[in-house]
């Protein structure tokens, strides 16, 4: 698709494109955030989904979701692993669709392991930016070519904060209530999806 910035494409068991990113004739339109906030809103989006993994009972890990043969604990480490894929290609390696089948290694088993694992993965993403935001790459390489910085780093943030919400709906599904919630702010300015289990954003 030569000149069209696809996000997501077809062929890997978790990379599908996304309509909420693509328009009607698969352009997608520009970030509305800017770099920085990005970053500042995809640091917050990690601890928050960090916070509420700790709060799923260590008993409802292994339960898979509705419709597939993820768990709990796979859909919560995969939130890592989304922010893994962009700090990867940021430090100079490429994006992979290896990135978003990953399972949980053994030594992971707990959701404290998790979340200690996704604010591990922030800081190392706070420590780039830090060292870096003043000379970032242009672009980023992907499975699915060269794109923008910018672009890649919207959509990563989007796809963190929509598997925080899928987290959060985990908890009430199980009568327990977050806390704190997800805070609305962190999702304004950022694509809009209507559901959290939207179909193009498969928990499979």
């Amino acid at each position: 698709m030569d000149g069209v910035t696809v996000y997501w494409q077809p062929g890997c068991k978790s990379c599908v494109r996304s309509r909420e990113f693509l328009g009607t004739h698969g352009e997608a339109p520009p970030p509305q955030l800017e770099v920085p906030v990005l970053v500042a809103r995809l640091l917050a989006l990690l601890d928050s989904a960090a916070r509420l993994t700790e709060q799923i009972p260590d008993t409802a890990l292994a339960t898979r979701l509705a419709g597939g043969d993820r768990s709990h604990l796979d859909l919560a480490y995969h939130v890592s692993q989304v922010a893994v894929a962009f700090l990867d290609s940021a430090l100079g390696g490429r994006l992979t669709c290896e990135h978003f089948d990953r399972t949980p290694p053994d030594h992971l088993r707990t959701a404290g392991d998790i979340a200690r694992l996704m604010r591990s993965v922030s800081q190392a993403l706070a420590v780039w930016w830090s060292a870096n935001r003043t000379r970032l790459p242009a672009t980023l390489d992907t499975y699915y070519g060269v794109q923008p910085l910018h672009a890649v780093l919207e959509w990563t943030t989007w796809h963190v904060a929509q598997h925080a919400r899928q987290l959060e709906r985990l908890l009430r599904q199980r009568g327990i209530a977050p806390q704190p919630p997800l805070a609305p702010i962190l999702l304004e300015g950022l694509p809009p999806s209507e559901d959290a289990w939207d179909e193009e954003v498969p928990l499979t």
